[in-house]
């Protein structure tokens, strides 16, 4: 089963055996309440539930993790930026579930002391497209995470959650708002070329992105990834050039050797206020 992290702890266990009982013949789909709210000075933190959706046609399930925080509070994109902390998600205990692919919304720009970070502030409605092993018995998803959390200061938190998924389920107007905020392909929007040039920098490389993009909306801004590569790389300045959108990072091998890139895993996104369009690989310019 694809999950974000190979990382679990044993607290999720009692939550095998609560969902076993919840996936009796008896027992009718709905919501589970929120599971172990992290505290903070007396106050909720944030709490997370399983919102459980709809069977789609192709026979996937369509459900959502719902994370609400304290007013004011906010938790990370997967990509959380030089301020954030990025979630980790384990849903290795999970029963009868073969994959879970998050499908993020797009993300708020937050600046706290002079640095970026991505992310949502008060609630997070996280789109879940969970496959499962066997489409004609009920599924039980079990889920450790670990997020950060932040106001003018930030705190790591540590959720378990968990739902039972059967029958067909119903349309959630909730989930579906959610769906309307996801990445879209960056070819529908007219992209025509991109290319990407990496020069030596002290203790890496700087990574130029250049995008032939019509403008998407306003507040303009690359959000570059490296799949797979272990490197770390760094806020994207953005800019445009006439039909040209623009963005430079820094990368370095965290193992402190050097930095080799190969362009067609490279991945990036185009934050606007209005849309997020998405795109990978690029050719050498």
């Amino acid at each position: 089963m694809n999950t974000s992290s190979p990382h679990f702890t044993g607290r999720a266990r009692p939550l095998a055996a609560a969902l076993m009982l919840a996936l009796s013949p008896v027992t009718l789909l709905a919501p589970v309440a929120p599971v172990q709210a992290q505290t903070l000075f007396g106050s909720p933190v944030t709490e997370a539930e399983i919102l459980p959706g709809w069977r789609a046609a192709d026979g996937t399930r369509m459900a959502a993790l719902r994370l609400r925080m304290t007013p004011g509070w906010h938790t990370y994109w997967r990509i959380p930026g030089d301020a954030g902390i990025a979630p980790r998600f384990d849903w290795s205990r999970s029963q009868n579930i073969a994959a879970i692919e998050p499908i993020w919304p797009r993300p708020t720009v937050f600046t706290q002391n002079g640095l970026q970070s991505f992310g949502y502030e008060d609630e997070l409605i996280l789109p879940l497209r969970i496959t499962p092993r066997n489409p004609d018995r009920p599924m039980a998803i079990i889920g450790t995470l670990e997020i950060g959390v932040c106001r003018d200061t930030c705190v790591p938190v540590d959720l378990q959650v968990s739902g039972a998924l059967r029958g067909a389920g119903g349309a959630d107007p909730v989930i579906a708002a959610s769906l309307e905020q996801r990445a879209e392909a960056a070819d529908g929007f007219g992209l025509r070329r991109t290319t990407c040039r990496v020069e030596p920098a002290s203790r890496g490389a700087e990574l130029t992105l250049r995008a032939t993009v019509p403008q998407i909306g306003p507040g303009e801004q690359i959000v570059m990834e490296l799949p797979g590569s272990g490197y770390w790389i760094s806020n994207s300045q953005t800019w445009r050039e006439g039909a040209d959108l623009v963005a430079q990072a820094r990368v370095r091998n965290t193992g402190d050797g050097p930095v080799g890139i190969d362009r067609s895993s490279l991945s990036f996104t185009i934050l606007s206020d209005r849309r997020m369009v998405f795109s990978r690989g690029c050719v050498g310019g």
